[in-house]
């Protein structure tokens, strides 16, 4: 299973979006699907002034390199979703940092 799937599995067993809902967004095949929204809190939109904040995603305790499709669970592991302010000394090399570059890319073109 992966973490994807766990998530899915959490949603269906909740069974009522209005205590718990979720967005996802692809970010191509290098990084896959990471998550956009938890409960109508969503990353930040395209903003060219801090702060940002993103839905970081934990595995164990770390923050997670792979998206939450390609990250396979093992029995025991744990996965978190924290709403995070970015900052890059800590999360340039994680997914957040890969949300982050993102977002600012968008925020270029739409101001050019």
């Amino acid at each position: 299973m992966n973490a994807q799937q766990a998530l899915e599995g959490a949603y269906n067993q909740i069974n009522n979006t209005s205590q718990f809902t979720f967005s996802l967004q692809y970010y191509g095949a290098q990084f896959g699907y990471l998550v956009m929204m938890i409960n109508e809190t969503y990353d930040s939109f395209i903003s060219s002034a801090a702060p940002f904040f993103y839905w970081a995603f934990y595995l164990n305790g770390v923050t997670s390199q792979t998206g939450i499709d390609q990250t396979v669970l093992n029995a025991g592991d744990t996965i978190t979703f924290a709403f995070e302010t970015y900052s890059a000394e800590t999360h340039q090399a994680s997914t957040l940092g890969i949300k982050h570059s993102r977002q600012m890319d968008a925020s270029q073109k739409s101001n050019a």
